[in-house]
């Protein structure tokens, strides 16, 4: 009697669960068949984001869909859809998507994130194959390029290399579907994306190099400061930093937390356009922020026919790549440090290098913190005479009181340099590469310096009382201080008429509207804040903006990953 009861129970519970399963699995196919990207023929997929979704190829592939998006995600930009985006492809959603968490091995990690994002991925690709094919002049002259920065991180960063072949295997199905799918393998594709910067710079035009000087053209980007200790509220650490670029194509953003079975390697999490391995601002479970930056580019020897990749063109660690190096292999602020400086003693080994090459366009920046300390690393990829430089510049150097901040845009401020063979001195320093005062456009400064100063006297003037929420609202200003201090909210423009700052072209404010090739006192909406990051490593938490501060309305999206593992696991 009893075992018949019980039998009779568990078919109840099988019965049971089969309608469950059956329930859910109708449920799943609406949803696919409601909200899946665009399949093989179209010519442009969907940006769509938010919901779950899968593709046929990676229904095919058994992949999980990616998640939906964090249901405290409420904030948004409300002029998002002015922003500019090439004729034929689709808007920007209201949040990155969230790809959730991603683990395993470096492989494997890539491709779950280019099952989740490939045609996003095929998005970034081609917004930006579209771009630098005009500077490259020619498809070789990509491949090319960016099969020297493969061999550099075959040496210094193999980690990135696998996790770059993952994402293009897993985006494989929407990259082969490319207008520009037969231009490059799908692996150098994904390369491309991750040395975007790098490409800005021109193929050689000369035999002999030639040096760029003040009011050469000069990419600058990005703005960032660490605060901590007794210039906070509450003496945590701070982290704050931009990616201030155009808007097509990096506004097709990801975001997502990694898991690696790297022993060497930590979990962390990163915004960044679809492709990207870096981008401007990592987290990880110790407590480091790494964020990157366009750093010096005057007196920057340029490539020559006879080496067409020496110069600014010199194999080296991008910028956004050196973020994800830095971050997901560091314990510690001091140890990323090294890491971008001198790099590890395989490295060494391998590359026979002594340092390491930093580049973007030019130089890099990197602002480096843990949850009671702060560096910036500049660097060089080549000056005068082709050699590469670094400095590191802590808190104090610039005057800042009582070292306990320190701030970076893309001007470079050391008043030393380390050579190739990291030899030290005050005789080359880092600042006669590109500081703040160099080609000056508007009261003694240039765009970085503007950044710059305002940062540094937004904190000198609120020191002891700044907070998280005080520091997103700095980045709303449409403002700069000169070194001064004086506050400039209009300037006057070379037609002699006074605009609001921030509309002016080559001003630069925090919230940035005008770029240098805007009309002075209109919003064009094609730049400048792609996202905007606080982190607060205390609590391993994140906080962001999609485009400008100033145009988000509500809570700044955010991740934390002490939701997901203990910061002590190991």
């Amino acid at each position: 009697m009893k075992k018949g009861k019980l039998l009779e129970e568990d078919r109840m519970k099988k019965g049971k669960l089969l309608a469950f399963v059956t329930v859910f699995a109708v449920v799943a196919v609406a949803a696919f068949l409601i909200a899946a990207p665009p399949i093989a023929g179209q010519s442009v997929p969907s940006a769509s984001a938010g919901v779950q979704q899968c593709g046929p190829d990676q229904l095919a592939l058994g992949a999980a869909c990616y998640p939906p998006i964090p249901p405290w995600w409420i904030g948004y930009n409300k002029n998002l859809s002015k922003y500019y985006v090439a004729p034929g492809y689709p808007a920007y959603t209201a949040h990155p998507r969230y790809l959730g968490k991603l683990k395993g091995s470096w492989h494997d990690i890539g491709v779950q994130y280019g099952q989740k994002a490939g045609d996003l991925v095929r998005l970034v690709y081609e917004g930006w194959y579209l771009e630098l094919i005009a500077i490259q002049g020619t498809n070789q002259n990509i491949v090319d390029y960016v099969h020297h920065e493969d061999a550099y991180y075959k040496d210094l960063a193999p980690e990135a290399r696998e996790l770059m072949k993952g994402v293009a295997d897993g985006a494989k199905h929407y990259l082969d579907q490319s207008v520009y799918a037969d231009k490059m393998t799908n692996y150098e594709k994904i390369l491309m994306i991750n040395s975007y910067f790098g490409l800005q710079g021109k193929p050689p035009v000369a035999a002999h190099a030639s040096v760029s000087r003040p009011g050469d053209p000069v990419v600058k980007t990005c703005s960032g400061a660490v605060i901590f200790g007794n210039a906070t509220k509450d003496g945590k650490l701070i982290h704050v930093s931009s990616e201030d670029q155009h808007f097509f194509p990096q506004e097709y953003l990801v975001t997502y937390i990694v898991h690696p079975n790297d022993p060497k390697a930590h979990t962390y999490t990163v915004t960044a356009s679809a492709g990207e391995i870096g981008s401007q601002h990592a987290v990880n479970d110790q407590g480091v922020v790494v964020s990157g930056y366009a750093g010096g580019g005057i007196n920057i020897a340029s490539p020559t026919f006879s080496d067409p990749f020496s110069g600014y063109r010199r194999p080296g660690l991008d910028w956004q790549l050196g973020v994800f190096y830095a971050d997901a292999f560091s314990s510690t602020a001091k140890e990323a440090v090294d890491r971008l400086t001198v790099g590890t003693p395989e490295y060494r080994q391998k590359s026979g290098y002594k340092i390491v090459i930093g580049k973007c366009s030019k130089g890099a920046n990197w602002v480096v913190s843990d949850d009671h300390e702060a560096y910036v690393v500049e660097s060089i990829p080549a000056d005068q005479n082709g050699v590469a430089r670094y400095a590191v510049r802590r808190p104090g150097d610039m005057g800042e009181i009582g070292e306990n901040y320190i701030v970076s845009t893309n001007n470079v401020e050391a008043k030393a340099s380390c050579d190739e063979n990291n030899v030290c001195s005050t005789g080359v320093p880092m600042s006669s590469f590109g500081n703040s005062t160099v080609n000056p456009n508007y009261w003694g400064l240039n765009g970085s310096g503007q950044r710059f100063w305002t940062l540094m006297w937004l904190i000198n003037n609120n020191y002891g009382t700044i907070t998280p929420d005080m520091v997103k609202q700095w980045r709303t200003t449409h403002f700069f201080y000169d070194m001064s201090g004086v506050k400039h909210t209009t300037l006057v423009y070379t037609d002699g008429k006074t605009y609001p700052t921030y509309l002016t072209p080559g001003a630069g404010t925090l919230c940035r509207h005008a770029t240098i090739k805007s009309a002075p006192g209109v919003d064009q909406f094609t730049g400048i804040n792609i996202y905007v990051s606080l982190s607060t490593p205390d609590n391993l938490t994140v906080y962001r903006t999609r485009g400008r501060p100033c145009e988000w309305v509500g809570p700044w999206d955010s991740l934390t990953l002490k939701a997901h593992w203990d910061r002590d696991r190991r």
